[in-house]
């Protein structure tokens, strides 16, 4: 698989993976897990953080890392770093993984 068809699988890939469900559920431990848009922005982070530091050997695979890119949105990644660190700044779990992730 090559080109158009196999950044549109990787994409779709990654957007499948991330967690549907909007409120935490609490594991077998009793600890609430992270908020899922928390768990979104840190799986996000670290595909972002995979694709800039991608290297584009050539043209074709500088156009997979830029659709890759453009597809995760890692332009606002910062900004969405802040507005959870606002969001969530009395959770010391939430910035902990915010911390490790960024």
């Amino acid at each position: 698989m090559t080109g158009r068809p196999k950044r549109i699988a990787l994409l779709g890939t990654l957007f499948l993976a991330q967690p549907l469900a909007a409120e935490p559920a609490r594991p077998a431990g009793g600890q609430a897990k992270l908020p899922a848009e928390v768990e979104r922005y840190v799986m996000r982070r670290t595909s972002c953080d995979h694709w800039t530091g991608e290297d584009a050997y050539d043209e074709a695979r500088g156009r997979d890392i830029a659709a890759a890119v453009k597809g995760l949105r890692c332009d606002t990644i910062n900004v969405e770093e802040m507005r959870l660190r606002r969001r969530y700044g009395r959770d010391l779990s939430v910035l902990k993984a915010l911390h490790a992730g960024g």
